[in-house]
C-alpha cells in the first residue's frame, strides 16, 4: 500500500489521514494514479516506433553500461505491481473489513454483495492483463489496451461506489488504529 507521505501525480501535498475513511480514499487515489500512469506509459510506448522493435535489441546508453530495458518491460512491471497492490487491497477488504462492517450494518448486505462481485469481476480483468503480460513485448497491443480500458472502467465505477456507500461509515474510525497498549484497561496493582 502507498505510504502516507507519497504524493499523487499532481504533486500536491498529501492530505492528513486521521480516519479509516481518509486512509481508504488515500489508497483509492493511489490506485487511480497508478492506473493513470500505466495508461500514459502504454499509450506513449505503443505510439513510438521503438515499440515495434524486438525487445532483445535494447539499446545501450553507454558502451560500459548495461542495456536499458525496453519500455514494454517497464509497462509490464508497473502493471503487475498495480495488479498486486489492487489484489492485496481487495483481499483485505473481502477477508477483514467487509465482514466486520457487515456485522455492524446488516442492512447493507446488498452493498457488500455487490462490492464482492465487483472484486471478482475486476480480478478476472487482472488475470486477463497478467496473461497478456507473459510476453514481455506485449504481442497483442490492441487486446492489452482493451483490457486496460475495461480495468479502468470497472475499477473506477467500483471505487466510486465504495466511496459513496462504505467510506462514510468509516469517517469516525480513527487512523491509525490504537495499539493494544493504548486500548487495554489498566491492570490493578497486585495485593
Amino acid at each position: 500500500m502507498p505510504p502516507a507521505t507519497r504524493h499523487s501525480d499532481s504533486e500536491t501535498a498529501a492530505p492528513v489521514v486521521a480516519t479509516l475513511a481518509d486512509k481508504i480514499v488515500e489508497v483509492h487515489t493511489w490506485l487511480r494514479d497508478q492506473l493513470r500512469q500505466v495508461h500514459t506509459e502504454t499509450e506513449a510506448h505503443f505510439a513510438s516506433p521503438a515499440a515495434r522493435q524486438d525487445p532483445s535489441q535494447a539499446t545501450r546508453q553507454d558502451p560500459g553500461q548495461p542495456s536499458v530495458p525496453p519500455l514494454g518491460l517497464q509497462i509490464r512491471q508497473r502493471c503487475l505491481e498495480f495488479c498486486q497492490a489492487l489484489e492485496f487491497h481487495h483481499t483485505a477488504e473481502d477477508g477483514h473489513m467487509f465482514p466486520v462492517m457487515e456485522g455492524h450494518h446488516p442492512h447493507l448486505s446488498d452493498v457488500f454483495d455487490r462490492l464482492r462481485e465487483q472484486h471478482r469481476s475486476i480480478g478476472a480483468v487482472q488475470s486477463a492483463l497478467a496473461a497478456l503480460l507473459t510476453d514481455v513485448a506485449i504481442a497483442e497491443p490492441d487486446r492489452f489496451r482493451a483490457e486496460l480500458a475495461r480495468m479502468t472502467k470497472e475499477l473506477t465505477a467500483h471505487l466510486d461506489y465504495e466511496e459513496e456507500h462504505i467510506v462514510p461509515l468509516l469517517a469516525d474510525v480513527p487512523w491509525p488504529p490504537a495499539g493494544p497498549a493504548e486500548t487495554a484497561p489498566a491492570t490493578p496493582p497486585a495485593s
